[in-house]
């Protein structure tokens, strides 16, 4: 409690009293900061008063605006009663919506976060059974996972020597190839010199032959006989 406001109300002091709770909801909408408060000063003499009617009470809470917040504060201080109090609490919860919920929000986490941790106690046999019991199922665990990393490494590996035997057969093919291709020039090229040489060799013996033969008809003493003869010999 509030020792403040608990010396308010031991001594009387009924005008600080009222300012402290009219106050109260734009401070803590919820109102719980005041509520122990509220209830052990309800009993001091002279401060709840009969309610007499100065502002209607609106009821509609579309219209609980600023206005008419106002309007229920100074009422509570020429008017201090109970109903106008309950009420006010009320309005505050529409009027104040926003900071009304991040206090209670606020508030909740803060005694989640204090309250103590529930420690449940097992019997040491039983703690013994579930450690024996985690440790293997933990280790074969680790086993599979390592069984499985090598397996996915083997055939990883696999793959890449497949790949490369691959890529070493096609090389290997591309370089016959490319052999077969030169020594098919090669030959060509051989049949194409021993062709033109023959072909050399043929027009030759056919020159020589015609100018024998022209020789032979041209031919009137014994010295181109015997040359003609001589040539003929040369040709066989």
């Amino acid at each position: 409690m509030d020792t403040r406001i608990k010396n308010y109300a031991d001594t009387g002091d009924l005008k600080s009293l009222k300012y402290v709770f009219v106050d109260s909801l734009d401070v803590d909408p919820t109102f719980e900061r005041y509520e122990e408060e509220y209830n052990y000063c309800k009993s001091t003499p002279g401060l709840l008063e009969p309610h007499v009617e100065l502002t209607p009470f609106v009821k509609d809470s579309y219209k609980w605006d600023e206005n008419y917040w106002t309007g229920l504060k100074v009422d509570l201080i020429k008017n201090f009663s109970e109903d106008r109090m309950d009420h006010m609490r009320e309005v505050a919860k529409v009027f104040l919506a926003e900071k009304y919920q991040r206090i209670y929000r606020e508030r909740m986490e803060r005694r989640k976060s204090e309250e103590p941790q529930k420690i449940v106690r097992q019997p040491k046999a039983e703690i013994l059974r579930n450690t024996q019991n985690q440790m293997p199922r933990q280790s074969r665990e680790e086993q599979e996972q390592h069984i499985r990393e090598k397996k996915k490494e083997i055939e990883e590996h696999n793959k890449r020597i497949e790949a490369e035997g691959q890529i070493n057969h096609i090389e290997k093919k591309r370089e016959e190839l490319v052999g077969e291709k030169k020594s098919d020039h090669k030959v060509k090229d051989t049949k194409d010199s021993s062709k033109k040489a023959l072909g050399i060799a043929i027009a030759a013996a056919i020159a020589v032959i015609v100018l024998v033969i022209i020789l032979v008809l041209n031919s009137r003493n014994p010295l181109e006989t015997e040359v003609l003869m001589e040539l003929r010999r040369m040709m066989v």
